[in-house]
């Protein structure tokens, strides 16, 4: 009875071991609809009215330098002993932390290092406050940082928040594609085509004043366009040239097209109101420029990968 129970189970083992090895071999696994991963925020219909030029201000007029000293624009801040100043932390060639020495590095990180040398004396006297392009103005609002070094286009509408210093950067805005996609800049794109950019970008108003059918999406920051990009989730990038270059290198499967279908004139933000410290600071860029220290940065992360010589800067005073 025993030994007839054994032969039973062995026998049934045998049997499932065989109904295994009969199985189809090439069976697949069943398919699953996994849904792209989207950024927290993303816009698919945000407003893209044409944007008209501003002429209610010369945004590129700030403060004359006069004679604001260091200590007077230390007397601005909130802690005299150490600057606060908001950059990017994740933009390449202009403001990131570099992998190998976890430092942060990048044009905007040399020209804000180059006014806290001249604010405080010391480069290590700041705070670095890594922020998103949407949280700049109101970081400057709610008093969390006393600068904004940044890729922040000088606007009158910004201006109107903000103090700017005189312009550090020439840029405009271009697109960023696949070298497959066949694309060769805005105006060609089609209404079923989207393109990414940052929703507190000048971008959206640039955008529909060049091709008013091609689909804008916005996120809270630019540097979410690339990962859809990649993902193919949207068929381009229309951001400030400077940061396309910088997503280009990260990708050798991408590339900067068109021509440029903006200004962007980048400028230091303040607290509204706090003109001293603007004032200083503009003495302190017309320096650096004056020296050559803006140009070997320039030469440094910016020439090769643009292939081009730096836009001459416009240097304005309204008093």
């Amino acid at each position: 009875m025993i030994r007839f129970a054994k032969t039973a189970v062995a026998a049934a083992a045998a049997c499932l071991i065989l109904a295994a090895c009969t199985s189809p071999a090439n069976m697949e696994p069943p398919e699953v609809d996994v849904p792209t991963p989207l950024p927290e925020g993303i816009d698919f219909d945000p407003d893209a009215s044409p944007a008209a030029p501003d002429t209610s201000c010369d945004p590129l007029a700030s403060y004359n330098p006069g004679s604001v000293t260091a200590e007077q624009a230390r007397a601005t801040l909130d802690n005299p002993e150490q600057i606060s100043i908001g950059i990017s932390q994740s933009t390449n060639l202009m403001g990131y932390r570099d992998p190998e020495t976890n430092t942060l590095a990048g044009f905007d990180i040399d020209i804000a290092t180059e006014m806290v040398k001249a604010v405080m004396g010391d480069a290590t006297k700041v705070r670095w406050v890594p922020m998103t392009s949407g949280e700049r103005e109101t970081a400057l609002a709610e008093d969390r940082v006393d600068m904004v070094v940044r890729t922040m286009s000088i606007t009158c509408e910004r201006w109107e928040k903000v103090e700017f210093s005189t312009e550090y950067y020439h840029a405009g805005q271009r697109l960023l594609v696949t070298k497959e996609s066949g694309i060769a800049g805005l105006a060609e794109m089609t209404g079923d085509q989207q393109v990414c950019t940052g929703a507190s970008s000048t971008s959206v108003g640039n955008i529909a004043a060049v091709n008013a059918e091609v689909q804008p999406v916005t996120v809270p920051d630019f540097n979410d366009c690339l990962v859809l990009l990649q993902q193919g989730t949207v068929d381009a990038v229309a951001i400030d040239d400077t940061i396309l270059a910088g997503m280009a290198v990260q990708d050798p499967t991408l590339q900067v097209v068109g021509e440029a279908f903006s200004v962007e004139s980048y400028g230091i933000a303040f607290q509204k109101g706090n003109t001293d410290l603007a004032r200083f600071v503009n003495g302190a860029l017309a320096a650096m420029i004056a020296d050559g220290r803006w140009q070997a940065s320039y030469d440094e992360w910016l020439a090769g990968p643009l292939a081009a010589e730096a836009a001459a800067l416009t240097t304005k005073y309204r008093d």
